[in-house]
């Protein structure tokens, strides 16, 4: 299971000096619903007996979750010592559901989580993206088709996410800088104008990361670069996303590889995304990546110089956001798919660079979402959100 991700503080945050009665409730009921998403069924008592709680704390909490519709107890045990058989509670993964949309020049991807962040349904739509009201109406379109094409009640459903290219300014609600697509200034408001849920304005780099924080139970500080048609990322500090005062904390594409070398879409010349964005591969085999490793791996020599070449740009990258962060390296974006395979030959080119003699495969990881990862980790903004709020208690 994944969504939910502890803190790496929930340990002290549950010490009862610390805590007030508001607090404890809250925690006890988030331990009883992270036990039910973990078994996926138990019984009142195995609950109590397993996080050392009274039976009446847990039969109001179980009460108030099956309530919230979180949990049911339809389900009942074999009582193998005979007598009355005990209920079973059951917790409901598509109890709450969330859209994620994933918009680039030439495409509008859309994807349903689950409060696992399971993917009930994925749509792909080829749809060059214009700045105007037609093309507003038509991602209000996608989303209304996405809930017809899964089925879902739209009670359910928590909120919609739309990941966009360009800088997000803090609020949220504004793209602060916007190149890549002509998204400059649009507001979350603009892109929500036909979208009849709560949504929340995103950038793409920071989408993706975040859905490989939330899968990761053992990162919590990470860089995330994301090798696609422009090379972005984001960085996370104790699970959060880190912005930096100037919002660009994580433009890796734009650290200088080679002094006054290739133009760069930024107006400058040497950046790293003109040598490894995803385009420098998939543009000598007709724009298409599986094409190029299809013909990689098969042995074609021109390809394998030109990977090579590749690879130790990617090397100089890598080991140049290690030097400034110290933290894990995930490799996504349209190659991370792709990586898997060479990751031992571009951690050779990286462990040749580094000044402490430390090896990257203690750090160097490629992504664990092969699918979607900017549409899913979109949406999982509202479902963690949901998961951090929805079992608080004031009282």
């Amino acid at each position: 299971m994944g969504a939910a991700k502890e803190s790496p503080g929930h340990a002290e945050e549950r010490n009862p000096i610390h805590m007030n009665i508001a607090d404890i409730k809250t925690d006890n009921r988030k331990r009883i619903y992270s036990y039910l998403r973990e078994q996926s069924q138990a019984t009142k008592q195995e609950i109590a007996y397993t996080l050392q709680l009274s039976l009446p704390t847990v039969t109001q909490n179980l009460t108030y979750l099956t309530e919230l519709g979180l949990i049911s107890c339809e389900n009942k045990v074999i009582n193998r010592a005979g007598g009355r058989n005990p209920v079973a509670y059951s917790y409901i993964p598509d109890a709450r559901v969330a859209i994620g949309l994933d918009i680039t020049r030439h495409h509008i991807k859309s994807i349903v989580t689950d409060l696992d962040g399971q993917i009930i349904k994925y749509v792909y739509r080829r749809k060059d993206y214009q700045r105007n009201d037609d093309y507003l109406k038509v991602l209000g379109n996608e989303v209304e088709n996405i809930i017809a094409m899964a089925g879902l009640q739209r009670e359910k459903i928590l909120g919609v996410g739309i990941a966009v290219p360009g800088l997000i300014d803090r609020t949220g609600e504004y793209v602060y800088d916007g190149r890549v697509i002509d998204n400059h200034g649009m507001t979350r408001a603009e892109f929500s104008r036909y979208i009849s849920f709560k949504t929340k304005l995103i950038h793409d780099s920071a989408a993706a990361g975040y859905s490989e924080i939330v899968h990761s139970p053992d990162i919590h500080n990470a860089c995330y670069v994301s090798l696609g048609s422009s090379i972005g990322g984001s960085v996370f500090i104790n699970d959060k996303v880190y912005l930096g005062d100037g919002l660009f904390s994580c433009e890796f594409g734009h650290l200088n590889l080679i002094p006054d070398g290739l133009p760069c879409y930024c107006g400058q010349k040497g950046c790293f995304d003109s040598y490894c964005n995803s385009e420098v591969l998939s543009s000598l085999t007709g724009g298409d990546l599986f094409t190029f490793f299809d013909r990689l791996n098969n042995g074609d020599e021109k390809l394998r110089t030109i990977w090579d070449t590749y690879l130790q740009n990617l090397a100089t990258l890598i080991t140049e956001i290690r030097m400034m962060f110290g933290s894990s390296i995930i490799i996504g974006g349209e190659i991370g798919p792709f990586i898997d395979k060479y990751l031992p030959q571009l951690q050779v080119k990286i462990d040749v660079k580094s000044p402490f003699s430390e090896k990257s495969a203690s750090f160097l990881h490629a992504c664990r979402n092969k699918m979607e990862a900017i549409a899913s980790g979109a949406a999982l903004y509202f479902v963690q959100e949901f998961l951090d709020t929805a079992l608080e208690t004031t009282d």
